[in-house]
């Protein structure tokens, strides 16, 4: 390749790098903001500690079945 396409594409990389993250930027902003209300809604938090429960229940009757 030449110089001078280098340049080009180098150029073309750089703005579409440009604009692809003004608009990326955003999206992930709108992702997270979504991701962080399900994880503070109120079946959110009831569902992980439920889900904790079961696991220190399950983790105990491991423990006996591997020890005993």
């Amino acid at each position: 390749m030449t110089v001078p396409r280098l340049l080009l594409l180098a150029g073309i990389a750089l703005l579409c790098y440009l604009l692809g993250t003004r608009a990326g930027r955003k999206r992930s902003e709108q992702i997270r903001e979504s991701a962080r209300k399900v994880w503070h809604s109120p079946e959110s938090k009831k569902a992980r500690g439920t889900l904790q429960k079961l696991a220190k229940r399950n983790a105990k009757k491991i423990d006996k079945a591997v020890h005993h």
